[in-house]
């Protein structure tokens, strides 16, 4: 009788999503998020480039032994890293923000390799070609998208990320498009002229609670969140709220997206958890300046940027 058998050789990638306050991090094997490794950390980002370096290592070593002896040789390590920053390269380039100052100007691939290869609790389970990444979050995000989750199977895509402040990423076929005549410099939307500033001012947290106030509401003290816990509440002023900032959006995106024209556009962030609330809006208005998008809102932003990092790092 024929068996099947399990192959032996998995895919072990240690994924870090790195903010400037905290730092969320998983295993993740065979484009599988491991349950039991994700884990939030303090980032430290106040801290001498030498303390900031041994920190990821103490987190790579909690991660695999999360994820334990039998999950295998570690393959790669990969990080969703604020920019500014030399991704291809691994070098900081943040400076003036409050966070990461120490690393500026720093080969943060180089020294992390380092230190990775001199931790005993790391050296046994580096595979020989293990490798150290670094791309944008978006990116990373659209990457998991176009893997594993609402951008599969779709030709052109552009992916957004809603919170803070405003991330992004162009893919065509599975494929980041970074330079193109019809792709803004890097796929980064956060910079295109609206009003009196950019897109990041007004399709943000703030850009959101700023449209609260010009629209009348008494936002002091409320956030996102608690507009969208009234609209599903039934109030029907939070949910003319979150239908202004869908057409506010399309109003801001329209021109760039209608030069790449992407068949779909996948949502991801905090504020994408209300995207039931504005996406249909959004994607109508898109609709009426002449472009057809299947708009979708990710389940989960973090899972597909782990997703991300794993397809970028193995």
């Amino acid at each position: 009788m024929n068996t099947v058998t399990e192959p032996t050789f998995k895919n072990l990638i240690l994924a870090f999503d790195v903010g400037g306050t905290q730092i969320k991090a998983a295993a993740v094997q065979n484009g599988r998020v491991l349950a039991g490794t994700i884990g939030h950390y303090d980032a430290r980002s106040g801290e001498s480039a030498d303390a900031v370096i041994a920190h990821f290592g103490d987190i790579a070593a909690d991660l695999a032994a999360k994820a334990g002896p039998d999950a295998g040789t570690i393959r790669g390590i990969g990080l969703a890293f604020p920019g500014p920053f030399d991704y291809p390269n691994g070098i900081s380039l943040i400076r003036g923000l409050g966070k990461f100052e120490s690393l500026y100007g720093l080969n943060v691939g180089a020294l992390l390799t380092e230190a990775i290869r001199g931790d005993a609790r790391l050296a046994p389970r580096l595979a020989a070609d293990c490798r150290i990444v670094f791309e944008n979050d978006a990116a990373l995000f659209g990457l998991g998208e176009a893997g594993y989750g609402e951008a599969r199977g779709a030709g052109r895509t552009v992916c957004l990320t809603l919170g803070t402040g405003l991330g992004s990423c162009f893919l065509e076929d599975g494929a980041l498009i970074k330079q193109r005549a019809d792709v803004p410099d890097n796929g980064w939307l956060y910079a295109a002229p609206y009003r009196d500033g950019i897109a990041d001012d007004f399709l943000s947290r703030r850009g959101f609670l700023r449209l609260a106030a010009e629209l009348g509401h008494d936002a002091d003290g409320l956030d996102v969140r608690d507009f969208a816990e009234a609209a599903a509440g039934g109030d029907g002023a939070a949910k003319q709220l979150f239908a202004a900032f869908g057409k506010r959006m399309a109003a801001i995106l329209a021109g760039p997206l209608l030069r790449f024209r992407p068949e779909r556009i996948v949502l991801g962030g905090q504020i994408s958890k209300s995207g039931s609330l504005f996406a249909p809006v959004f994607e109508a208005e898109l609709a009426g300046a002449g472009l057809a998008a299947d708009v979708r809102v990710s389940p989960d932003t973090l899972a597909s940027t782990f997703k991300g990092i794993y397809d970028l790092s193995r």
